[in-house]
């Protein structure tokens, strides 16, 4: 009786049986706002098979294309891809060419169109072996082809995976396991990167507002200064081109982290500016700038000048009304002509520190009367003091000071 059981027991048909629904949260669809995707994607991921993570993205401000999907090719549970396109042949050879110099070439180009030539449809779809072909006949290293796929992937992760809200879901895709050319990365060590890399880029925004500036040289900082020919030479060569420091990377070949420490040593020494452009600007600004001068010539030039920087500048050419305008804006820094006419500026500091909302905010008064007493009556007014440019040989030298004062101050990102 007992062995019947237990023989009816072992022959149960379990395959139309409906397992327990444990949560009714679908994994292969997600939403995020600003700062939840990391999370959300390693949980998620953990539960998912082969294929490709697709997401629709808005609030990136460094996405060269917003309206373009972002894709995250898994493999058994390990990054293997990151692009604005499925992995293929062609989003392999674009990533190859945009780390590795040596594949831009003529000779290299029509080199990779033959072997594409070469192949059928089905072939094609075989990554690893193309990816060998390629390989031996450009003498290409498979540790390059690893390295240049892994900066893709850590740049997309730079650009969205922070600071980006919108959808994603996956798509199961097993043929990955063919194409895919190597083993690929695990998703957490890449984020715990990623996150290293958040770290120094946060400490690059106080030069580098956005990878979408362009870099203007200051042609005088840099002759004046004791720099050897061949980094002169490379840095007049970049900043002529007058392209953004996003493309200033990709022509470069280099990590676009690298190529930003290197302009911000570029722009700490006063060799660069960065000029921002206004659509870019506005994404990214957070500090305020306030002036009041009653030169509308001297206004409209300096508006000019920090704006390219990155900063809203608010300007001003009556001090008698600036305090309600002032408050309004609330600025992060409020920058002052001494002589004025009916309110000097030593007057509208007086009237600035009486607002309890304004107490705080840092002031710099500005005058090409640059007097001791001038200086003295600054410091007395806790204030900074920075001399107007009287001379055009004075320009540089005056901006120069100017950022570095607005970096100390009021850094683009707080």
């Amino acid at each position: 009786m007992s062995r019947n059981k237990k023989k009816q027991f072992n022959t149960i048909d379990t395959t139309n049986v409906t397992p327990p629904i444990m949560t009714n949260v679908d994994l292969s669809h997600l939403t995020f706002s600003s700062r939840e995707l990391p999370s959300q994607l390693i949980s998620r991921t953990k539960e998912l098979s082969t294929g490709y993570w697709q997401f629709k993205l808005t609030d990136a401000p460094e996405a060269g294309d917003p309206q373009a999907s972002w894709y995250l090719a898994i493999v058994q549970g390990r990054v293997v891809f990151s692009g604005t396109q499925p992995l293929s042949w062609q989003s392999l050879c674009q990533t190859l060419q945009r780390y590795l110099p040596s594949l831009r070439t003529a000779s290299a180009k029509q080199t990779l169109k033959e072997i594409e030539k070469d192949l059928s449809t089905q072939e094609l779809k075989m990554l690893s072996q193309i990816l060998l072909k390629a390989e031996k006949a450009l003498s290409l290293q498979r540790q390059e082809v690893v390295k240049a796929i892994h900066l893709q992937i850590l740049s997309d992760l730079d650009t969205y995976l922070f600071d980006a809200s919108g959808k994603g879901r996956y798509l199961v895709n097993n043929s990955l396991v063919l194409q895919t050319p190597f083993s690929g990365f695990k998703l957490e060590d890449l984020i715990f990167q990623a996150q290293a890399r958040q770290e120094e880029w946060r400490n690059l925004r106080r030069y580098i507002a956005s990878m979408q500036g362009i870099p203007i040289l200051n042609t005088e900082a840099l002759t004046s200064a004791n720099v050897a020919p061949e980094q002169r030479q490379l840095i007049e060569k970049l900043t002529n081109l007058g392209k953004p420091l996003n493309s200033l990377a990709q022509i470069t070949a280099k990590d676009p982290l690298e190529t930003a420490k290197m302009f911000a040593k570029l722009i700490e020494r006063g060799f660069v500016t960065l000029q921002i452009p206004p659509e870019i600007a506005s994404k990214f600004a957070t500090s305020e700038v306030f002036i009041i001068d009653d030169s509308p010539i001297f206004l409209q030039k300096f508006q000019a000048v920090v704006s390219k920087w990155g900063y809203r500048v608010n300007a001003w050419n009556d001090p008698a009304t600036a305090i309600e305008k002032i408050m309004q804006a609330n600025p992060s820094i409020i920058f002052m002509d001494i002589n004025m006419p009916g309110m000097s500026g030593f007057d509208l500091i007086k009237e600035i520190r009486r607002q309890q909302q304004l107490a705080n905010i840092h002031l710099v008064m500005l005058t090409a009367e640059n007097s001791l007493s001038n200086q003295w009556r600054a410091k007395w007014g806790n204030c900074k003091f920075i001399a107007k440019p009287r001379s055009q040989e004075e320009i540089a030298n005056f901006q120069v000071e100017l950022r570095q004062l607005l970096q100390e101050i009021a850094p683009l990102y707080q």
